[in-house]
């Protein structure tokens, strides 16, 4: 009887450690949808098998379906590693508060970045004063770099939507095509993204300031040990053998990641006040 016991102890130890085991062998690395899912996935699969090697547990990449079901599943802590550009992380830490900051991007040795008004190279649009009038498409209206900044330079140039036909579209990618394929006259996009293409016939017109870059956070619920050892892993990236591929694959000229506070966001929290009521009418 003495050694069933000790039998049947035996085994619920090992059953509790496996599920221990099996709840922290896995981690979601969870994205908005401002690129097509397949293409999202193809960019960061390179940095979720970094991840995975690092950490010793399958780090899987997962899309949500729009940008407002990203920010919910952030806020209610579904996700072990949240990407966020600047707008959604200044937004959830309103809602839900602090999130774990682990690391932003730095693009050219820099970590900030900005919005642009692009159009086609035969066009005669030349400054955002010249889109009176011409039929203008952005992002997701949740998009930090694809809306929210591109509407604070309409601002800035005294005009609104009221005074041309602006559309949105569910991502960059989209509005660059778009914008190509002659369906609308200009559009507005990261640089990151429009970088990628401008050399099929596109030109900037005007630039933003630039803002703090997107942002990497844990799950409010995620061990400080583990969040620590993700942010060191992401921290020494570009020093590691192949870092340099792993980073090429999400961008051609991001650089790095690195160290992040929540004041970056600053500059960016002043022009959402001003933005966000508008885009709310």
């Amino acid at each position: 009887m003495k050694k069933f016991i000790m039998t049947l102890i035996v085994l619920v130890m090992l059953q509790t450690a496996y599920a221990e085991h099996a709840t922290h062998n896995q981690l979601t690395l969870g994205f908005m949808p401002y690129l097509a899912s397949q293409k999202l996935l193809k960019k960061y699969q390179p940095l979720a098998d970094y991840l995975s090697k690092e950490l010793h547990a399958e780090v899987v990449i997962s899309v949500a379906k729009d940008y407002k079901s990203h920010l919910e599943q952030t806020g209610r802590d579904e996700l072990d590693i949240s990407f966020l550009g600047g707008s959604p992380y200044v937004v959830i830490t309103e809602k839900y508060g602090p999130k774990p900051l682990l690391v932003r991007y730095e693009f050219n040795n820099i970590p900030h970045f900005r919005s642009v008004f692009f159009t086609r190279n035969n066009s005669k649009i030349n400054s955002i004063s010249d889109l009176k009038g011409k039929k203008v498409v952005f992002g997701s209206k949740k998009s930090t770099l694809s809306t929210q900044v591109p509407y604070f330079m309409l601002m800035q140039a005294g005009l609104t939507s009221d005074d041309l036909s602006l559309s949105h579209l569910n991502n960059h990618e989209n509005v660059i095509i778009s914008t190509l394929l002659g369906e609308y006259d200009a559009g507005a996009s990261s640089e990151e993204v429009f970088k990628e293409s401008e050399s099929k016939g596109l030109r900037a017109i005007a630039y933003s300031p630039y803002l703090s870059t997107h942002v990497f956070v844990t799950s409010s619920k995620m061990d400080k040990k583990l969040q620590t050892k993700i942010k060191n892993a992401l921290l020494k990236l570009n020093k590691e053998p192949q870092g340099l591929n792993v980073l090429k694959s999400i961008g051609p000229s991001l650089t790095g990641f690195v160290n992040v506070n929540d004041s970056d966001y600053n500059l960016l929290r002043g022009i959402l006040e001003k933005v966000l009521p508008e885009l709310e009418k």
